[in-house]
C-alpha cells in the first residue's frame, strides 16, 4: 500500500511563501492609502509600486505543494521553476489554482462596503479635511467679494462726495479713480496665474472693471468731459473688456460681479434716462458672452438693470425728457427681445420666459405715465413687438404663450390709456370678438383665453357705466333716464358686443367649452353674461322704439319670452347631451323666477299679460316637443342595430 507523505520542509516553504504574499498585499494597501491621502497639485501623480510577489522571482518560484510533488524526494524538487506559488490560504495541499490574489483593497467587501477594522479606501480619504478646505475657500471668497464691494462703494463716495464738497480738482478725481481701477485689474490678472489665489483675483478684477465703468459715468454726467454718445461707446468697451475677461477665465461669477457692481452703484451718479442707457450698455456687452457660454444667470442679471431702472424712470418721466425716455425704454424692449430670440435656442426656457415677461415692464410704466394717445401709442408699439416675437418660428410653446400674453396686456393698456368711457368698453369688446373669431379660425385656445379676459373686463365696464343693471330693472334710471338717442344707441351697441362675445366663446371650436360636465364651471359665467347681453339688448331697443314706461315693460316681456325660447332650443339639442339639457332646464327655472319675482311686480297692464301668456305658451310647446323627442330617442335606443323600425 502506497502512502503519500508530505515533506515538512516543502510545507514550511509554502507557508512562508503565503506569508510573504500577505505582507506584499499589506504593503500595496499602505502605498494606495498614502497616494489617496496625498494633496492634489500640479505635477505627475505618484506612482503606485507593484507588490513584491509580482516582481520577485524567488517568491514566485518557491512553494509547490505536496499534491504536485507526490512521493518524490526533497532532492528532486525544482525550487527555481517559474510560476506563481499556489498554496491555499487556509491549508497546505490545496489543488493548483485554488488561490488567486484578491484584487480588492483591504477593508472592502465584495459588495463594496467597508469592513470594520480597516480604513475605507474605496471612497477616498477622510472627507473631513476636504470639507474644512472647502469651508475655508468659501470664507476667503466671501471676504474677497465683500472687500470688493466696500472698495467700489469707496470709489463712488470719492467721486460724488469730492464733487459735492469741492475736494481735489475734477481731473484729479477722475484720474485717481481710473488709476485705482486699472491697478485692481492688473493685480487680479497677476493673481489669477496662481490657482490658490483665483478667488481673490476674480473679486479684484470685477471691482476694478466696475470702478472704470463708474469713472466713465462720472466723467460724463458729473463733469461733462464726454458727450453722451461717446461716453456710451466707452462704457460699452469697458463692459465688453470685463465680460471678455470673464469669458476667457470661464467665470460667470466675474461677469456677474462686473454687471452687478456697475448697475447697483450707477444710480448714485446718474438718475435720469442716462441711467437706463448705462444699464443697456451692460446688457449689450453681456449678450455675446451669454450666448457663447450659455450663462442664463448672467443673462437675467444683465436684464435686471434695464427693467428696474427703465420702470422707475418711465414712471417718473419728465415733460422735457419724454423723447429720450421713450427712446431708451423702447431700446430696452428691443434689446430684451433680441436677446430672447437666440437665447430661446440655447438656454433653458424658464429663464428666457422670465426675460420675455419682464422686458415690456418699462414700456408699460412709461405708457401709463404719459397717458392719452401718446401713452397708448407707446403701449401699442410694445404689443406689436411682443406679437412679432410670439410669431417667430422655432419658439417653445411656453415662450410663445408668454409672448402672446404680454402682447395682450400691452394692447389692453394701450386701449385703456388712449381712450376712456364708452369708447374703451366698445374697443375691448370689439377686440374680444376679433380674438374669438381668430381662435375659431386657427383652432387655438390661447386667443380664446385672451378673448375671454377682454370680454370679462368689457362686460364689467358695460355693467358699470354703459348698460348698468339699474337701468334694466328700473325706469327711469341712469343713464337711460336722460332719454338721449346717443346713450341708448351706445347701450344697444355694447349689449350686442357682450352677447356676441358670449356666443362666440360658447361656440368656440377648440374643445375648451364642451357640452359635458367637465365644462360646467365655464358654462355658468358664460350663460350669465349671455343673458345679461340679450336682456340689455332687448330692453334698450324697446326704449329706442318707445322711450317711455310702455317701451320698458314691453321690452321685459319680450326678454322673458326670449329666455323661454332659448331654453326650448337647449332642451331640443340636449336629448343626447346631458349638459345642454341641464342648462335648458336651469334657463326654464330662471324664466319662471323672472316671471314671478320681477314681471309680476314691475310690469302692468298688457305687458304683464303678454309676458305670462307668451312664456306659458312657449313652455307648453317646449314641454310637448321635448316629450316627443325624448320618446323618439328612447325608441331608437330600444331597437336592435340593423333592424328597421316598423313603418306602421
Amino acid at each position: 500500500m502506497n502512502t503519500e507523505t508530505v515533506d515538512p520542509y516543502v510545507a514550511l516553504a509554502a507557508e512562508m511563501s503565503l506569508l510573504g504574499r500577505r505582507l506584499d498585499a499589506m504593503s500595496t494597501d499602505l502605498v494606495r492609502l498614502r497616494a489617496a491621502a496625498a494633496p492634489v497639485g500640479p505635477g505627475p501623480a505618484p506612482a503606485v509600486e507593484a507588490p513584491l510577489w509580482s516582481r520577485s522571482r524567488d517568491a514566485r518560484s518557491v512553494g509547490r505543494v505536496a499534491s504536485d510533488i507526490g512521493p518524490e524526494s526533497p532532492d528532486d524538487v525544482d525550487t527555481s521553476a517559474a510560476g506563481p506559488a499556489r498554496p491555499a490560504p487556509s491549508q497546505v495541499g490545496a489543488p493548483v489554482g485554488a488561490y488567486a490574489p484578491d484584487p480588492r483593497p483591504r477593508g472592502v467587501s465584495a459588495s463594496g462596503a467597508s469592513t470594520p477594522g480597516w480604513p475605507s479606501v474605496a471612497g477616498g480619504p477622510d472627507p473631513a479635511p476636504a470639507a474644512r478646505a472647502r469651508s475655508a475657500i468659501s470664507g476667503a471668497r466671501l471676504l474677497a467679494w465683500v472687500g470688493g464691494g466696500v472698495t467700489l462703494l469707496g470709489v463712488v463716495l470719492l467721486l460724488v462726495l469730492a464733487a459735492s464738497r469741492g475736494w481735489f480738482s475734477p481731473p484729479a478725481r477722475v484720474t485717481t479713480g481710473a488709476l485705482l481701477g486699472i491697478a485692481l485689474v492688473g493685480i487680479g490678472l497677476w493673481l489669477h496665474r496662481r490657482e490658490n489665489a483665483r478667488a481673490g483675483a476674480l473679486a479684484l478684477a470685477a471691482t476694478g472693471l466696475a470702478t472704470l465703468y463708474l469713472v466713465v459715468a462720472a466723467a460724463t454726467v458729473l463733469y461733462g468731459y464726454l458727450p453722451v454718445v461717446p461716453a456710451l461707446l466707452v462704457e460699452l468697451l469697458v463692459a465688453a473688456a470685463g465680460l471678455g475677461l470673464a469669458d476667457r477665465w470661464r467665470s460667470q461669477l466675474l461677469g456677474a460681479g462686473v454687471v452687478a457692481g456697475a448697475a447697483l452703484l450707477a444710480p448714485v451718479i446718474v438718475a435720469d434716462w442716462r441711467l437706463v442707457a448705462l444699464a443697456l450698455a451692460l446688457q449689450l456687452a453681456a449678450l455675446p458672452v451669454v450666448l457663447r457660454r450659455r450663462w442664463h444667470v448672467l443673462m437675467l442679471l444683465a436684464a435686471t438693470g434695464p427693467v428696474l431702472f427703465g420702470s422707475a424712470v418711465g414712471a417718473l418721466v419728465a415733460v422735457n425728457e419724454e423723447a429720450a425716455t421713450i427712446a431708451v425704454v423702447l431700446g430696452a424692449l428691443a434689446v430684451g427681445l433680441s436677446t430672447a430670440v437666440p437665447a430661446a435656442r440655447l438656454l433653458p426656457r424658464g429663464p428666457v420666459a422670465g426675460l420675455v415677461a419682464a422686458t415690456p415692464v418699462p414700456v408699460l410704466a412709461t405708457a401709463a405715465a404719459l397717458g392719452d394717445w401718446g401713452g397708448g401709442a407707446v403701449a401699442a408699439v410694445a404689443a406689436l413687438a411682443l406679437g412679432g416675437f410670439a410669431m417667430t418660428s422655432g419658439l417653445d410653446h411656453l415662450l410663445r404663450t408668454v409672448g402672446i400674453t404680454a402682447a395682450a396686456v400691452a394692447l389692453f393698456e394701450a386701449t385703456l390709456v388712449a381712450v376712456d368711457g364708452s369708447g374703451a368698453t366698445v374697443l375691448l369688446l370689439g377686440q374680444a370678438v376679433v380674438l374669438a373669431v381668430l381662435a375659431a379660425v386657427l383652432r387655438s385656445r390661447l386667443p380664446l383665453n385672451v378673448a375671454m379676459a377682454y370680454g370679462a373686463v368689457g362686460s364689467l365696464l358695460a355693467l358699470a357705466q354703459d348698460a348698468p343693471l339699474a337701468a334694466l330693472v328700473q325706469f327711469p334710471a341712469f343713464p337711460y333716464h336722460q332719454g338721449g338717442q346717443g346713450v341708448l344707441l351706445t347701450g344697444a351697441g355694447v349689449s350686442v358686443l357682450v352677447l356676441a362675445v358670449a356666443l362666440l366663446v360658447a361656440a368656440g371650436r377648440v374643445d375648451l367649452i364642451r357640452p359635458d360636465p367637465a365644462s360646467a364651471p365655464l358654462w355658468v359665467p358664460i350663460g350669465v353674461v349671455g343673458l345679461y347681453g340679450a336682456t340689455s339688448l332687448v330692453v334698450t331697443v324697446a326704449l329706442l322704439v318707445s322711450p317711455d314706461r310702455a317701451g320698458f315693460t314691453g321690452g321685459h316681456a319680450v326678454a322673458t319670452v326670449s329666455w323661454t325660447v332659448a331654453a326650448l332650443v337647449l332642451l331640443a339639442r340636449g336629448i343626447s347631451r346631458p349638459a345642454l339639457r341641464i342648462t335648458g332646464l336651469v334657463l326654464v327655472a330662471a324664466a319662471v323666477a323672472k316671471l314671478v319675482l320681477f314681471d309680476l311686480v314691475a310690469l302692468d297692464g298688457l305687458a304683464r299679460v303678454a309676458a305670462f301668456l307668451g312664456a306659458g305658451l312657449v313652455l307648453l310647446a317646449a314641454g310637448t316637443r321635448y316629450a316627443r323627442l325624448v320618446a323618439e330617442a328612447e325608441k331608437d335606443k330600444e331597437e336592435p342595430d340593423g333592424v328597421p323600425a316598423d313603418p306602421s
